[in-house]
């Protein structure tokens, strides 16, 4: 099951999502490597980070970890783009900065509602 989602992970993030930059660069080719070397990381670590609040390694199924991972880099992706496009006169730091903020905020949410819920249990 992991592998299944694995490799539909792989190809929505790969392509079917658009590179959240590119209207800060001239060409394409500069934003597709920025996107790669710098964006694709901050992608990465948002995804990871706002993962890491609902799933638990050994806890919960690998394919579980993997969609959720998927769902995440999606919002981070729409996220960006959104902030990108909408407010293209900020500085691409800041937009960097507001999207850890928004994730920031909904893994803080997402922890108390967890330990409320465990709390019930």
């Amino acid at each position: 099951m992991y592998k299944v989602f694995n490799i539909l992970s792989v190809f929505i993030r790969q392509f079917c999502l658009s590179n959240p930059y590119a209207m800060y660069f001239e060409s394409s080719v500069y934003a597709d490597i920025f996107n790669i070397i710098i964006g694709g990381t901050i992608l990465h670590m948002l995804s990871f980070f706002l993962t890491s609040s609902i799933y638990e390694k050994g806890r919960h199924p690998s394919w579980l970890g993997c969609a959720l991972y998927c769902i995440n880099y999606i919002f981070n992706t729409a996220l960006i783009s959104f902030l990108c496009y909408n407010f293209n006169k900020l500085n691409l730091i800041y937009i960097i900065l507001i999207s850890f903020i928004v994730n920031l905020t909904i893994w803080i949410v997402i922890i108390n509602l967890k330990r409320r819920v465990y709390s019930i249990i």
